[in-house]
């Protein structure tokens, strides 16, 4: 808000009156004083001029490169990658406001994804995508060890590296997991199958055991092993497992 003060100042002059004429014999009588202009008031004290701050500075795209290469290189140790990586996320956010989180569902994900296979696939070396990949297919759980070094070339036929990288959804995706639960199917063992469908079904609540197996077997009736495993049963559809009520 800008302030404006308006100083008056009020000046008066005091005529002195005319004083009678001295007496016969008198001194002269002392000149008159000369008159005197009254004093100014003082300009009154002005307000403050409020100063308006100035906004934040939005983040260079700088500060952006850290968190970017801590993220991808979580998911592959492959810097040469990652900085290709980054240099396309610069180019096609370069007008975002970094100063929000860009939502998930933004269109420009999708653009990065695509310009990020095309420009930075050949920068991904073949055996440090598939240690990744193996790492978190198996897990801690070693007899899925045969099922995940099937499910590797069985993907990679119409799979690139940097796939393996994205977020694995679309219908390309949907597609070579239902070639590869083909290819791999008697590989996954049924009871690690089981036991990780029981884990996610009751999560940790133990009276829902009787429920979860219930809905195991309306489950395993229409669908592989393999199929359960990779996350392509659609078990709310399934026929019968409205049925099953926890007890």
């Amino acid at each position: 808000m800008r302030w404006q003060s308006t100083v008056v100042v009020l000046a008066s002059l005091v005529a002195c009156g005319g004083a009678p004429p001295p007496a016969a014999g008198a001194p002269p009588a002392a000149p008159s004083a000369a008159p005197i202009a009254s004093a100014a008031p003082a300009p009154a004290p002005s307000a403050p001029a409020q100063v308006e701050e100035p906004a934040p500075a939005k983040p260079a795209m700088e500060s952006q490169r850290e968190p970017f290469m801590q993220g991808c290189l979580k998911k592959v140790q492959a810097p040469d990658y990652c900085e290709c990586g980054f240099q396309q996320f610069a180019d096609i956010f370069k007008d975002a406001d970094l100063s929000k989180p860009i939502p998930d569902d933004d269109p420009r994900f999708a653009k990065l994804q695509s310009s990020t296979m095309a420009a930075c696939g050949g920068k991904l070396p073949e055996g440090t995508v598939k240690d990744g990949f193996m790492k978190g297919c198996v897990g801690d759980e070693s007899r899925k060890n045969a099922y995940c070094e099937c499910a590797w070339p069985a993907l990679r036929k119409s799979l690139s590296l940097a796939d393996f990288l994205g977020n694995f959804e679309g219908q390309r995706f949907e597609d070579a997991k239902k070639a590869m639960v083909k290819a791999c199917k008697g590989k996954f063992p049924t009871p690690v199958a089981k036991g990780e469908f029981m884990t996610a079904c009751t999560k940790g609540d133990a009276s829902a055991t009787k429920a979860c197996e219930c809905v195991w077997g309306k489950v395993r009736a229409k669908y592989s092993t393999e199929e359960i495993a990779s996350g392509m049963a659609d078990v709310r559809a399934t026929p019968g497992v409205d049925t099953c009520k926890k007890k």
